[in-house]
Parts: C-alpha cells; sequence; structure tokens
C-alpha cells in the first residue's frame, strides 16, 4: 500500500470552509424568512392574491438572476458570431 494521504494538502480546510459558508448562508436565509412573514399583495399579470413578503423577494432574486443570465449568454453569443 502506498503512503499517499487521500487528501491533497489544504483541500481539507477548503471542506471545512465550503461547510462553514453553507452554515452561514442557511442562518442568514431562515433570519430572512423569520423577519418578512408578513403577507402582501401581488398583482402582476394573472397572478392576482396575497403572498409572503419573503416569497416574493426570492421569486423576484431568482427571476432577475435567471434573466441576466440568459441576456449575458445572448450577448456572448451574438458577439463571437462573424457578420
Amino acid at each position: 500500500m502506498s503512503e499517499e494521504p487521500l487528501v491533497e494538502e489544504g483541500k481539507e480546510s477548503t471542506g471545512l470552509a465550503t461547510v462553514i459558508g453553507a452554515a452561514v448562508v442557511a442562518i442568514a436565509l431562515i433570519a430572512f424568512i423569520g423577519q418578512n412573514r408578513d403577507d402582501t399583495e401581488v398583482n402582476w399579470l394573472f397572478l392576482d392574491g396575497t403572498w409572503p413578503l419573503w416569497l416574493v423577494i426570492v421569486v423576484a432574486a431568482v427571476l432577475g438572476a435567471v434573466l441576466s443570465e440568459v441576456l449575458g449568454w445572448l450577448l456572448r453569443r451574438r458577439r463571437r458570431r462573424p457578420d
């Protein structure tokens, strides 16, 4: 059997940092949801009703991120295409 370590030097700290980062994000998300539980009225196109404020903010953020990625992809694709 070889005496080589299964994990390269410095890799174990990267894994720990990832776990700690994920825990911080999870705690922040739980705090965000806890502080924004009030309902808010939503009227957009065919969506009318009352939704929790945290859900409205999260949906808007996700849609904004997706739209940003799609538009960025389209612009990069357009620049690469020869005229």
